[in-house]
């Protein structure tokens, strides 16, 4: 009996053998002919009968094979696009989320400035009307220059406002300071004889400082999002080379010609396909790992000062400031001008007296209705949300591969895999050697050059990231608070207007805060009426496309700190406040003394 009972163990596990070992089973073409003109509907190139495959390239076979040298060649094809087509699947969610977020804050952006204009054009019309038309013009080409810029524009910042008050001032001294009858002094000493006469004292220089770092800024940022766009995009877009072909033939097509059209290639097997296949991408994720947290860390800067939201939305401010400290010094300004241009060329001026009610500024007033604010939906919340998003892709390039292998469907037996030349087990013990296609060399083989451009481009971004984050370090403190310097009649500029803006003589010696943009604006009384409430409406409007890219990477001159240091805010005033773990120890020993 124990005899029998081990011959009908033997004879059982002898019959099991060709389902447990796939390589074992006898060839049946007319399955694989099914297959391949299930593909290629119409091509009858299947043998009948298996065949000795000498002609194969590729898929040379141990044995006999059901493939012709033509199904080898059109299994090649479909391979790469396979590939390709699940490359683009892997990163469409990274694109999708880039791309939208790009369109709407190029959007937001617009809007802002937009709204910007729109309020200083109001201010001129309402408060300034004797200006005209002219100090309109100016307005508008300001904003014009400004969106420019941050689309890319090779542009200073600080030549805009200059421009902008050159061609304000005359209007200023001729009809704003009742200088219309004047005579002999042309237009051209005008335009700059501001600068000489102090004419808007240091708003100006206000002005330029706020703008620089704010559009700076925007500029990287939206730079930062087209080159994000760009890189996700050639990476979709790789392309399957000649070997890469043939490591994926043989991944995917060599077992249909055994008759293996349910093999699965061992993960191991297609993780270093893969690797191969995208040439040494791989060696892009620690920059982009760093193009992620960089944007991440300007994303959380960008306000107070470089938030263009808080800053433009307060332009017209900084302007009626500028305007006001003229009308408030025309005596002063009037006989600096006259100084300035007394030995000019003279040119006829077309400027006419103007009426009385003309000459002084409007008394208008200028407490506009508030505008509706939801914190959520500001520049700075919505970005937020979207460098959150992005951070769940910050291992992107880490997990490409493997990314790419999982969409391969599972295995019906789930304990075999194809090693690139026959079935063998998924798991195998420790005894058993897997077979790796792709030796050693493979991994150490330079990128592709477009890989490598992928990577210079965002050592680049990263560069002009981390570069844009540093001017809250060159913040300077000044003992005391900064206050502005008092005009000796009492006039001008050393007041504060309703919407919490200090004006004042100050320079970069100087060390002010809160004035001329050398330090943060005073969060405390920034108005929340002029935030915006636009994302709702832009994401419904905006439609997802694959973009067109090009190269916007034009390198912004950045200013630099000519002392090269950075004081910490406030230094100055705690170094002679007692600290309170000294006034505590006084206390203790006070105590014991009573004691």
């Amino acid at each position: 009996m124990p005899g029998l009972k081990l011959s009908g163990a033997l004879i059982l596990w002898v019959l099991m053998l060709p389902f447990s070992r796939p390589n074992s089973q006898v060839l049946d073409c007319r399955e694989v002919r099914s297959s391949f003109q299930f593909l290629y509907p119409g091509m009858k190139w299947t043998p009948e009968t298996p065949v000795s495959g000498s002609d194969l390239q590729v898929c040379q076979p141990k044995g006999l094979t059901c493939c012709s040298r033509k199904m080898e060649e059109r299994y090649l094809l479909i391979a790469k696009q396979n590939m390709e087509s699940n490359l683009q699947a892997t990163s469409a969610q990274l694109k999708v989320l880039i791309i939208q977020n790009a369109a709407l804050f190029q959007e937001a952006f617009d809007m802002v400035l937009r709204l910007g204009r729109n309020s200083t054009l109001t201010l001129i019309r309402e408060e300034f009307p004797g200006l005209g038309a002219g100090a309109s013009g100016a307005v508008t080409q300001l904003f014009l220059d400004m969106s420019l810029y941050i689309l890319g524009s090779d542009a200073n910042v600080n030549d805009m406002v200059s421009t902008f008050f050159s061609r304000l001032f005359p209007l200023t001294y001729r009809r704003l300071l009742g200088n219309g009858a004047v005579t002999g002094i042309s237009e051209d000493c005008l335009r700059g004889a501001w600068r000489g006469a102090s004419a808007f004292g240091s708003f100006p220089k206000m002005m330029m400082t706020r703008l620089s770092r704010s559009l700076l800024a925007t500029r990287v940022f939206l730079q930062a999002l087209n080159l994000g766009i760009e890189v996700v995009n050639t990476t979709q877009h790789l392309r399957a080379g000649r070997d890469c072909g043939r490591s994926l033939l043989k991944l995917w097509y060599c077992p249909h010609c055994q008759g293996l059209l349910e093999a699965r290639p061992c993960r191991p097997l297609c993780v270093s396909t893969m690797g191969a296949c995208l040439g040494g991408a791989a060696e892009v994720q620690p920059h982009w790992k760093a193009y992620v947290e960089e944007l991440g860390t300007l994303a959380t800067a960008m306000k107070g000062e470089q938030d263009i939201e808080a800053v433009v939305l307060r332009l017209h401010v900084i302007i009626r400031q500028a305007l006001k400290q003229a009308v408030a010094t025309k005596s002063k300004v009037s006989a600096q001008v006259s100084g300035i241009c007394a030995h000019a060329p003279a040119r006829v001026s077309r400027a006419v007296a103007l009426s009385k009610e003309h000459v002084a500024a409007s008394p208008v007033p200028h407490n506009r209705p508030p505008v509706n604010f939801d914190p959520d939906e500001t520049l700075f919340g919505r970005r937020r949300e979207f460098i959150s998003g992005l951070r769940g892709f910050s291992q992107f390039y880490s997990g490409l591969g493997e990314a790419l292998c999982s969409k391969e469907p599972a295995a019906l037996n789930s304990s075999l895999c194809w090693n690139g030349q026959e079935m063998t087990d998924k798991f195998p013990g420790p005894g058993l050697k897997r077979v790796h296609p792709h030796g050693s060399e493979s991994r150490q083989k330079p990128p592709e050059p477009v890989i490598s451009q992928i990577i210079d481009k965002l050592k680049h971004i990263n560069q002009l990231l981390r570069m844009v984050t540093l001017p809250e370090k060159r913040w300077k403190a000044r003992p005391g608070g900064g206050a502005a310097r008092r005009d000796p009649a009492g006039q001008g500029q050393a007041d504060e207007d309703e919407e919490g803006l200090e004006s004042g003589d100050c320079d970069d010696e100087d060390e002010c805060t809160g004035v001329s943009g050398l330090g943060p604006p005073r969060r405390n009384r920034a108005p929340r009426r002029n935030r915006l409430r636009i994302f709702s409406d832009l994401a419904d409007n905006l439609a997802i496309d694959d973009l067109t890219l090009h190269e916007l990477l034009l390198t912004p001159t950045l200013a630099k700190d000519a002392k090269g240091g950075a004081s910490v805010p406030g230094a100055a005033r705690a170094a002679s406040v007692p600290s309170a773990t000294f006034i505590f120890t006084i206390i203790i020993l006070i105590t014991m003394g009573i004691q």
